[in-house]
């Protein structure tokens, strides 16, 4: 073998070495955070686009490992599904995000609406009756929930997303299907599925003041939403002139960093009862 060809080869062995010894500590320290309750809980508030109000949150697990590392939600929620740990995590966040929202409550008034994301693999019985459970114990309203769920999952077992979703309508829970657009679901499952409203993906929002076609289909869903009475949310709004433009694309409600970033539980406590949350700041008057 070429001397050259050989340092190359070495130094790939060696990055494969790093990479496994890598991954198998992350499962270790994933393990140990999530018995020890070490995942951090996060929210970034969302508004209604007419008025500027804020409408709700949604909770999003954040990790910072021992050392003070960052591990983003793309490389620790698949090292959870492929530990079997998906269901413990879930139902950690679900929990903690239910009694956060309750102390949120001023004077008794009703909590703002909470959305939390169910992995693929949460679609079960298991975690059904923990929803239950969960809602029984914190006392939060079924009603102000809101479960959101892939286009993956709907396709993966239809029959048992349907179950699942019949038994969470049944104790008032909202549907949101998340990152609509960029999975594969037909648009049959909308007609089947009780689904109360739809998450437009960060990526059709970002290419849409670009391209003409991708602003075309931003409406169009749209127009879906109005005319299957589901509502749709566009996510990933990070700049004035997004915004504007879904404005008159007809959008009602939006999420990005425009208005807030994801942020720790006073924080976007804060802002959520802000109007228009950070973008006020930059000299914006709410309506």
């Amino acid at each position: 073998m070429d001397s050259s060809l050989r340092v190359l080869f070495v130094e790939h062995l060696h990055l494969d070495r790093w990479r496994t010894r890598r991954r198998a500590q992350l499962e270790i320290d994933l393990q140990a955070a999530i018995a020890q309750c070490q995942i951090d809980l996060h929210f970034q508030p969302q508004y209604d686009l007419r008025t500027g109000r804020g409408a709700g949150v949604e909770a999003l697990a954040r990790w910072s490992r021992y050392n003070g590392e960052q591990i983003p939600p793309a490389t620790f929620i698949p090292v959870a599904e492929h530990l079997g740990l998906i269901g413990a995590l879930g139902s950690s966040v679900l929990a903690r995000a239910c009694s956060t929202l309750c102390e949120w409550r001023d004077g008794g008034a009703t909590p703002p609406t909470l959305s939390v994301n169910v992995s693929a693999l949460q679609m079960n019985e298991a975690f059904c009756a923990e929803v239950s459970k969960i809602l029984h114990d914190t006392g939060f309203p079924g009603e102000r929930l809101e479960l959101e769920i892939t286009e993956s999952a709907l396709i993966e077992d239809v029959e048992l997303a349907l179950q699942c979703v019949r038994e969470w309508k049944s104790l008032g829970i909202h549907i949101a299907v998340d990152d609509f657009g960029t999975g594969y679901c037909g648009l049959s499952y909308l007609s089947r599925l009780p689904v109360d409203r739809l998450k437009l993906d960060k990526s059709f929002v970002q290419r849409m003041p670009f391209e003409r076609k991708t602003a075309a289909i931003v409406r169009s869903v749209f127009a879906l939403g109005k005319e299957l009475d589901i509502s749709v949310l566009a996510e990933g709004i990070e700049t004035e002139r997004e915004c504007e433009m879904l404005e008159t694309l007809g959008c009602r409600q939006v999420q990005g960093d425009l208005m807030a970033k994801a942020g720790p539980p006073q924080e976007a406590h804060s802002l959520l009862m802000k109007p228009w949350g950070r973008r006020r700041d930059r000299g914006l008057n709410a309506a």
